[in-house]
């Protein structure tokens, strides 16, 4: 700074991640996705509460395995019966059908959603998830090798920051930006690198293959350096001005970007994205089918084949 002065910056420079486009979560557990986990728990604890309550204040001489079931079978839209019938009980029987309606109605209706718009897996946006995700063992972290990427992460206020650089650090985690650069993200790895490097070596929407992150480690102000007595600054800054207002930079940047990914352009053949429902969307369906169906003809033969001494009375 004591040697040479700046220009106006032309670019600024972003330092973020990046990791490899999310697929499709898989079909065979969509039964699970309407909800979320923390929803199902409260769900289930909502039904073993009804379940007690309901033994000991709705239904006459009823078992509590006998109490699951009434309340079991009204979420599946069955009738209930064996009811103590006063005011004050028709009203705490009305809200749990108001809940029993509701439920599977909104279980309904999303778990349809996911079956024709299926959901993707779930990837890091931002630094605190992604050093959750390393620190879990689920990704690993890598930074170009030379950078002050480390410094910048083991300096920062955040711990999750901190944490993140230290596990970088601890298992020298980097790489170069190379041909083979693109391959590194094949496994659940995220790289840490500048958004102009990602245009320029992984191309730019709707071709990209990579998701970028929603927030960045540094901001860069770059320009030029200058002795001090330079005689032409105003105009070299004036040129510059020009230049950023005309979009030059970020037309040069785009340019490059497609030619350098213009095979993979090439290569790239374009699908019409299916909407409608396939037997394969709906083979969980009806294999819960018939394992019920299973399930119900084994309760059948059961009570034919049991003998009676052993069935209560």
């Amino acid at each position: 700074m004591k040697a040479v002065d700046f220009s106006i910056p032309y670019y600024v420079l972003q330092k973020a991640f990046i990791a490899k486009e999310p697929g499709l979560m898989p079909k065979i557990t969509a039964f699970t996705y309407p909800f979320s986990r923390n929803a199902w728990i409260l769900y289930v604890l909502m039904i073993l509460a009804a379940t007690v309550l309901f033994q000991r204040v709705i239904f006459r001489n009823t078992t509590l395995l006998g109490s699951f079931l009434w309340v079991l079978g009204s979420i599946a839209s069955q009738p209930m019966g064996n009811i103590r019938d006063t005011p004050w009980r028709r009203v705490l029987l009305g809200l749990w059908l108001t809940i029993a309606v509701a439920m599977p109605f909104l279980y309904k209706t999303n778990f349809l959603s996911f079956l024709t718009m299926p959901e993707k897996e779930i990837v890091p946006r931002t630094f605190e998830e992604l050093s959750r995700a390393v620190l879990s063992g689920k990704y690993k972290c890598l930074t170009h090798k030379g950078t002050i990427d480390r410094q910048l992460l083991r300096e920062s206020e955040n711990e999750y920051m901190v944490k993140l650089g230290e596990i970088i650090e601890k298992n020298n985690w980097e790489f170069l930006l190379g041909e083979r650069v693109q391959d590194l993200l094949d496994d659940p790895v995220a790289l840490i690198t500048t958004r102009v490097a990602m245009r320029l070596f992984f191309g730019s929407s709707p071709y990209i293959n990579v998701k970028e992150s929603d927030d960045n480690l540094s901001v860069w102000y770059t320009g030029i350096a200058i002795h001090k007595e330079f005689c032409c600054r105003e105009r070299l800054n004036d040129v510059l001005h020009r230049i950023n207002n005309g979009g030059f930079v970020n037309k040069w940047l785009n340019d490059y970007s497609f030619t350098s990914t213009l095979k993979k352009r090439l290569d790239l053949k374009y699908e019409e994205r299916e909407k409608q429902l396939k037997l394969q969307d709906l083979k969980l369906a009806f294999f819960t089918l018939f394992c019920g169906y299973a399930l119900a003809f084994l309760a059948f033969f059961a009570e034919l084949w049991i003998p009676k001494r052993f069935v209560p009375q």
